[in-house]
C-alpha cells in the first residue's frame, strides 16, 4: 500500500515514551500493510520491542552500541529479567562510531530508495548531540527521502531547525520519573 505524502515526525523531549510512540506508529502502519523499517541508534539491541516488531515483518536495524559487557547483559537479562547497565553501557566508544556510521547510512538508503512507507530513526537526535551524524547529514536524509516516505526521528534535544522542516513535532515532557527515586529502569517497562 504505496502512499502518497510521507511528511516527518519528530518526538523529542526529556519524557518517557518516544521510542514506545514510534514503535506504536510501526505497528499501526504494519497492521495497514505497509512496509516499515526501524533503525535504532546507540542501542544495544537489548530493547524488548525489537522482536515483537520484527515479527510484524518489520525491518529492525539495531545493536548500534557496543559494550564489551553485552554478552554479560544478556545472560543477566535471561537469568534475572533485568539488567544493571554498567558505565561503558554509557561511553561512546569507537565500535559505537563506526555502528552508527553504517546505520545512517542504511537508514538514507531505506528513506530514499522508495520500497518503505515508514522509517524510524530512534535516537537520532542522540547520535547527533554526541557528534556521530552531522545535523546538515540528517537534514540531508530528509530532503533527499523518497516522497512517498513517512519519516519519524526521536531522542532528546531535536534540533530546532529539524523541528522547522518536520510537519509533526511533539515535546515529551518528565512530570515525574522512578529513575527519581533510584528505580531503575525495567526490562519490558522501560526497554
Amino acid at each position: 500500500m504505496q502512499r502518497k505524502n510521507g511528511l516527518v515526525h519528530v518526538l523529542t523531549g526529556d519524557g518517557n515514551g518516544k521510542t514506545t510512540s514510534a514503535v506504536g506508529l510501526a505497528v499501526r502502519a504494519a497492521g495497514r500493510g505497509l512496509r516499515v523499517a526501524f533503525v535504532q541508534f546507540l542501542k544495544g539491541g537489548l530493547s524488548g520491542e525489537n522482536r515483537s516488531l520484527s515479527r510484524l515483518g518489520v525491518r529492525v536495524i539495531s545493536n548500534t552500541k557496543h559494550c564489551p559487557n553485552q554478552k554479560k547483559h544478556k545472560q543477566q537479562l535471561a537469568q534475572k529479567g533485568f539488567i544493571i547497565f554498567c558505565k561503558d553501557c554509557f561511553a561512546i566508544n569507537a565500535k559505537d562510531r563506526e555502528l552508527v556510521r553504517k546505520a545512517f547510512e542504511k537508514a538514507k538508503r531505506l528513506a530514499s530508495c522508495g520500497k518503505y512507507d515508514l522509517v524510524v530513526l530512534d535516537e537520532i537526535f542522540i547520535a547527533l548531540s554526541e557528534g556521530l551524524v552531522g545535523r546538515g547529514e540528517l537534514a540531508g536524509l530528509i530532503e533527499k527521502k523518497h516522497p512517498s516516505c513517512e519519516l519519524v526521528l526521536t531522542g532528546r534535544n531535536a534540533p530546532k531547525e529539524i523541528e522547522a522542516v518536520a510537519d509533526y513535532v511533539s515535546h515529551v515532557k518528565k512530570e515525574k520519573h522512578p529513575f527519581d527515586r533510584g528505580i531503575l529502569s525495567r526490562a519490558g517497562v522501560d526497554y
